[in-house]
């Protein structure tokens, strides 16, 4: 299900938008992404001392960081709506999954991000009712960074689900050839994105690996090694689809006299030939 096929298509970077009113969907999503916000906020209560206030600062960063992650997820649904304008089954079922897993792993993100701000190391301790303990334990650090890892590369992967969705369906939507370009590159750095996650995976299976004898301290080292040159060069593709996009956005702008001065309600476009 699309919306209204006869809209006057709302030009934003050069990318039509076709909806620009909230859905029903949007609403609900909305209200969850609201919901995953007070769950961040809930566990802070307020402070009954200087100490506890300062401590409680302490955690405040960490809150700050898992905000914007929340906010960068939002707003990348929020476009992929505005874009798209999509209501079908299939983005309902895949939007629920994008909900289900920022609810799930709102509170394990903010774990992380705390205790990372804290303790880049991840080794020191913290008061308990019973006295001083590490803030992660040696044997349960593998399974943070897998879940981690699983839940970052979760997120980009409903997104590539439902950005393939969107290119399928370019002829409904009418995609141009920028949008055709643009949704495919979309892909292709979300792709980049999840294979990012599913390094921290490896990571979490890296730093699991025994190192007592030499022997498995060089196999620890070369695996910790590979996944971080694998990581740089992930990092690396970012950056050069990112280039690629600029380049062919301005080769398009060119070649097509894309001047869209502000307020300017574009007509629909004949669609070229995917190929």
């Amino acid at each position: 299900m699309l919306r209204d096929p006869l809209i006057k298509y709302h030009i934003v970077d050069d990318f039509r938008w076709r909806s620009r009113e909230v859905s029903r969907i949007e609403g609900f999503s909305d209200a969850v992404f609201g919901f995953a916000v007070t769950l961040l906020i809930v566990s802070l209560e307020v402070p009954h001392t200087s100490t506890e206030l300062l401590e409680t600062m302490h955690s405040f960063l960490g809150f700050v960081v898992t905000f914007f992650m929340l906010a960068s997820i939002w707003y990348s649904q929020f476009i992929f709506f505005r874009r798209y304008g999509l209501e079908d089954r299939v983005t309902v079922i895949l939007n629920l999954a994008l909900l289900f897993t920022v609810l799930f792993f709102v509170y394990p993100l903010k774990f992380l991000f705390t205790l990372l701000l804290r303790d880049p190391l991840m080794k020191g301790k913290i008061q308990t009712a019973h006295g001083m303990e590490l803030a992660i334990l040696p044997q349960h650090k593998p399974w943070i960074l897998t879940i981690f890892g699983l839940g970052f590369a979760a997120i980009f992967l409903i997104f590539i689900l439902l950005y393939r969705h969107a290119y399928a369906r370019r002829k409904d939507l009418e995609l141009d050839e920028l949008e055709i370009f643009e949704t495919g590159s979309v892909i292709r750095r979300q792709a980049t994105a999840c294979g990012i996650g599913l390094l921290y995976v490896a990571l979490g299976f890296a730093t699991s690996l025994p190192h007592g004898t030499q022997r498995e301290k060089d196999i620890f080292v070369a695996a910790d090694f590979g996944v971080e040159l694998l990581m740089l060069a992930l990092l690396g593709n970012l950056i050069r689809l990112q280039i690629k996009r600029k380049k062919f956005v301005r080769a398009w702008r060119n070649n097509h006299k894309l001047a869209t001065p502000a307020g300017f309600e574009a007509p629909q476009m004949t669609l070229p030939s995917p190929e």
